[in-house]
């Protein structure tokens, strides 16, 4: 690694490295990156596992791809089944609820803050 390069990094006010972590009662596989305006997160869903994000005013815009395997994802009165390279953007206010009925697979999703574009 070229030392130079890593202070240049450091050195700059407006960006920032932020470690992934999982919090309380998610699945074992999620990582997740909090920013100020939006998460990031890594999920890796196990046979008959979920993750939910509840709909309403607080819920942001959802930009999702799935790596590898093929969840479902319901959205409103919808139901999409997404397999590996396969993305979805759900509106703000929807809210999502992924499952692996099957073989389970890894979830990669961007949630903005609900008010972060209007803030920007």
């Amino acid at each position: 690694m070229n030392p130079n390069l890593h202070a240049a990094a450091d050195a700059s006010p407006e960006c920032s490295v932020l470690a992934a972590d999982r919090g309380p009662g998610e699945p074992s596989g999620t990582r997740r990156i909090r920013g100020k305006h939006f998460d990031i997160e890594f999920v890796r869903l196990g046979s008959g596992e979920t993750v939910d994000r509840s709909p309403g005013s607080a819920a942001g815009e959802e930009v999702a791809a799935v790596l590898e395997g093929a969840l479902h994802v319901e959205s409103g009165d919808e139901l999409y089944v997404l397999s590996a390279g396969e993305g979805i953007v759900i509106p703000p206010g929807q809210g999502s609820r992924w499952s692996a009925p099957e073989n389970g697979g890894l979830l990669y999703r961007v949630i903005v803050r609900a008010g972060a574009a209007a803030a920007a």
